[in-house]
């Protein structure tokens, strides 16, 4: 059954939201928060970053290259997730970022006996399995927001005006 209640606002204001919108737009949210947050930890610890990156066999080639683009493509996500028009493909692009993300997670711990970890707060605390789930959790919150977001358009468009 379709959720099709919404928040009003105050009188005079003709904006109403659904729920299902809400609550996609809360998901991009956090997922905005999360990549500023560690496009900001990245860019404060440059070098640390950089020199971590250096020191994983399948990035060092690549190191300097990933140490600015990385930051950048959040900061650029981030931007897609804030302006309504552009969430569902920042959605997208996140969901590939986190995915690209724990494929090198994985491979890191398949193949590296060295472990570099340049994660800041909280994340810090995580093992590397652990990472992997939250990234998976992540992915999840992604694709759940498209959803919403389609599924709301979707209403809007059935909807008599």
């Amino acid at each position: 059954m379709e959720n099709r209640s919404t928040i009003s606002t105050p009188p005079g204001n003709n904006l109403k939201i659904s729920k299902t919108t809400l609550i996609a737009d809360i998901i991009s949210g956090i997922l905005s928060l999360l990549l500023l947050y560690t496009a900001l930890s990245k860019l404060t610890g440059y070098q640390v970053f950089r020199n971590v990156l250096i020191s994983s066999p399948l990035l060092e080639p690549f190191a300097s290259t990933i140490a600015f683009l990385l930051p950048a493509t959040e900061i650029a996500i981030v931007v897609l997730l804030f302006i309504p028009k552009f969430r569902i493909k920042g959605l997208m692009a996140s969901i590939i970022l986190i995915t690209l993300f724990t494929i090198y997670l994985l491979y890191m711990i398949a193949f590296t006996p060295h472990l570099p970890c340049n994660c800041g707060g909280v994340i810090k605390l995580l093992s590397w399995p652990q990472h992997i789930v939250f990234n998976l959790f992540f992915i999840f919150l992604s694709v759940a927001g498209i959803r919403l977001y389609r599924r709301a358009k979707s209403v809007e468009s059935n909807s008599p005006p």
